[in-house]
């Protein structure tokens, strides 16, 4: 009997221990078990982290890191432009301050640490500025491709109207409402690249070239808020400000027309030799200078109607073509604007070369025809020079005798002028953007 007892406890431990060594090896298994992949783990605040997604990190590289934006549907989109998820708006200075990854800035590590958009006595001052911004961009867009609207020593301008576009005037035309009138706000048209090295300011990588700027004094510290339609902003020192809009500025002295016995004006045509790399002679319709800048107009002597267009660069005392081919360009100014801000437009003829290039190599059998049966020659041979376009044809012969000659609808008045000068200012007086580019600066 006592053996059978004994057995049956021994029978019970065996059991006992199975089922001990069973649930420890067992605990010990589950600690290397992984969640399931559609698991997230949670934020702070419960919610699901979307960042730890698999295959996020590439999906974000492939488009925010491009400039677009994702939703909370992982939804593209393509603008780049900063949008709060349930409003499709720009969001606040301090939602958006939470999340710049698409900034052209890479100094920025820690933007969370931005005091001047994270600082809550300033929200009604961003909330200014963004709309002002909005307002500003509006403009621009509309009438960019209907007129000439540039950058004016930084700000917003109508070149064709020679008017500024500031708060006043978006106001004025139903941009903006009157509460925006005396708060300070400047709208300004600069360039992006321009903010890439200032810290703290953030803007979309798909905001490039000329764009509007709202900006105003921060109201206690010697600092400026700038911010554009798309994009958080940031703020700069008064003095970075002040630099920034005299980069822009236009004025470099005083402008006029350089002349073949000015010392300056060989070295301009040499420079634009070397940049050619070839040594021709050249007929010079003008070369308007400034400190700064040279506007240059001419041709090679062999093919008089083949005009081009210069802008050169001064650096000491060497000269640097910067733009050129602006003869073929319709729209001369835009084109100067964009590529040189800080280019005084002045120096740009009223005439667009590009406008009467058609013209400009029509036959002068007529004029020539006209200027024999008057006297004034026996053959062409006795001319030394001739241009003219539809309108008009200047001519110099041999012994430099000059005649200017202008259509009057069943032909050509025909009248000698005293000088190239003189048929210059015989060509405004009957049409102040008349094709001056076809006289001799001589």
């Amino acid at each position: 009997m006592k053996n059978n007892i004994f057995k049956i406890i021994g029978l019970l431990f065996f059991f006992i221990s199975i089922v001990a060594l069973v649930s420890v090896f067992g605990l010990v298994g589950k600690k290397d078990v992984k969640p399931p992949a559609n698991e997230y783990p949670l934020e702070p605040n419960g919610e699901k982290s979307k960042t730890d997604t698999p295959g996020f990190e590439d999906y974000f590289e492939d488009n925010v890191e491009a400039g677009k934006t994702i939703d909370s549907n992982n939804n593209v989109d393509e603008v780049g432009e900063e949008k709060d998820i349930e409003t499709g708006k720009k969001p606040s200075k301090n939602e958006s301050s939470k999340n710049e990854n698409t900034s052209k800035n890479t100094n920025v590590s820690t933007p969370k640490t931005d005091e001047f958009i994270n600082d809550k006595s300033l929200i009604s001052s961003w909330e200014l500025l963004d709309e002002a911004a909005e307002a500003g961009q509006s403009f621009y867009s509309e009438y960019f491709s209907k007129t000439r609207i540039i950058t004016k020593n930084g700000y917003l301008y109508n070149k064709a109207s020679e008017e500024k576009i500031d708060v006043n005037y978006l106001v004025a035309n139903g941009y903006l409402s009157s509460k925006f009138l005396n708060k300070g706000i400047e709208i300004l048209l600069l360039n992006v690249d321009n903010f890439s090295n200032y810290d703290n300011f953030r803007l979309k990588q798909s905001e490039e070239g000329l764009t509007v700027f709202a900006s105003i004094k921060h109201p206690s510290k010697n600092y400026y808020l700038l911010t554009t339609n798309k994009s958080t902003g940031g703020a700069i020192s008064a003095s970075q400000y002040a630099a920034l809009l005299n980069s822009y500025y236009q004025n470099h002295g005083i402008v006029g027309r350089l002349y073949s016995d000015a010392e300056e004006y060989g070295r301009i045509l040499n420079f634009i030799s070397m940049y050619e790399s070839k040594f021709e002679n050249y007929y010079v319709r003008s070369i308007t200078t400034d400190n700064k800048y040279a506007m240059v107009i001419l041709s090679d002597q062999d093919v008089v109607s083949d005009l081009k267009q210069y802008i050169l660069k001064r650096n000491g005392s060497v000269w640097e073509v910067v733009l050129s081919g602006l003869e073929t360009d319709p729209r001369v100014i835009i084109t100067v604007n964009k590529a040189l801000p800080d280019f005084n437009l002045s120096m740009v003829p009223a005439y667009t070369i590009n406008d009467h290039r058609t013209s400009i190599s029509r036959d002068k059998s007529e004029i020539i025809s006209i200027l024999a049966s008057k006297g004034h020659i026996k053959s062409s041979d006795e001319i030394k020079y001739i241009c003219g376009t539809s309108n008009f044809c200047y001519i110099v012969l041999n012994n430099e005798v000059k005649f200017l000659c202008n259509n009057i609808g069943d032909g050509w008045n025909i009248s000698q002028v005293a000088s190239s000068d003189d048929a210059h200012r015989k060509m405004l007086a009957i049409n102040k953007n008349a094709p001056t580019f076809i006289i001799l600066d001589r």
